[in-house]
C-alpha cells in the first residue's frame, strides 16, 4: 500500500433538497482503497456511482463525513484549495471527452500541462505520453479529425499528462463499441501501473468491472457488496 495515494472515506452522507424533502443519493459507511490498487464501482442507474466520484474527486462536497486522499482529507478545503489539489493530484476521464474543439491533440494535452503548472520539458513529457498511448501520428489533429475511440485515448492523455497520483473514470467506455472499449480500458490500467496511481473505474460493463483488482457494488446509495474481482488482465 502507497499511503500518499491511499483513499479513505469515513461516514459519507449525500442528501439533496427535493420538493418532497430530503433525498440521500449517498451513504457509505467507511471503505479503504489501497494505494496503488485498482477498484471498479458498480450498481444500477442512479444508485450514487458518479456521486461518490464526484465527491472522492473533490468536485462536490458531501452532507457529512470525509474523503481522505494520502494525509489530505479534501473534504475539509476550501473550495480554492481543494481545485489545487485536485489540478495536482487526480485525473479525471468522463464518459464524454470533453477536449476543446479548436485546439490540436497537441494543445489540448499542453493547455492541461500549463494550467497544472507543469510546463516544464512539455514537448518530451507530451511526446513520450503520445508514443505510449499510440496517439503520436494524430497530435496535429483536431478533435473533430478523430474518431470516438481516438477522441476517448487523448481525453486519458490529457488526464494523465500530469501525472497524478490517483485516476478517476466515470463511464470512459459508455460512448464506444466494444473493440474501442477494450483498448480504453488497457490504456487506464497501463497509465495506473506504469504511475503507480490508485485507479477507480465506474461502469456498468462486468467485463471492464473485472478486470479491476476489486468490485465495489453500490444500491440506493449504500455498498452492498465489496469483494476481490476477476482481475483478467
Amino acid at each position: 500500500m502507497n499511503n500518499t495515494n491511499t483513499i479513505k472515506v469515513e461516514g459519507l452522507v449525500v442528501e439533496h433538497l427535493t420538493a418532497v424533502g430530503l433525498l440521500r443519493a449517498l451513504d457509505c459507511s467507511q471503505f479503504t482503497v489501497a494505494g496503488g490498487s485498482s477498484v471498479a464501482i458498480v450498481g444500477p442507474s442512479g444508485c450514487g456511482k458518479s456521486t461518490l466520484l464526484g465527491v472522492i474527486a473533490g468536485l462536490a462536497t458531501p452532507t457529512s463525513g470525509s474523503v481522505t486522499i494520502g494525509t489530505t482529507q479534501i473534504t475539509s478545503l476550501s473550495e480554492t484549495d481543494r481545485v489545487a489539489f485536485r489540478k495536482n493530484t487526480i485525473g479525471v476521464v468522463y464518459q464524454a471527452d470533453n477536449l476543446l474543439p479548436f485546439l490540436t491533440v497537441y494543445e489540448n494535452i499542453r493547455l492541461q500541462l500549463a494550467l497544472n503548472g507543469s510546463i516544464e520539458n512539455a514537448e518530451r513529457r507530451i511526446t513520450e505520453l503520445l508514443d505510449r498511448l499510440r496517439l503520436s501520428e494524430f497530435r496535429e489533429r483536431l478533435p473533430d479529425q478523430l474518431s470516438g475511440g481516438q477522441r476517448q485515448r487523448v481525453a486519458i492523455a490529457r488526464a494523465i499528462a500530469h501525472r497524478p497520483s490517483v485516476i478517476l473514470a466515470d463511464e470512459p467506455t459508455g460512448a464506444l463499441d466494444d473493440e474501442n472499449a477494450a483498448t480504453v480500458v488497457q490504456l487506464l490500467l497501463e497509465a495506473h501501473q506504469h504511475l503507480g496511481s490508485t485507479l477507480i473505474v465506474v461502469t456498468h460493463d462486468p467485463t471492464i468491472a473485472g478486470r479491476m483488482e476489486r468490485l465495489i457494488t453500490l444500491r440506493n446509495g449504500s455498498i452492498v457488496n465489496d469483494s476481490e474481482a476477476t482481475y483478467a488482465n
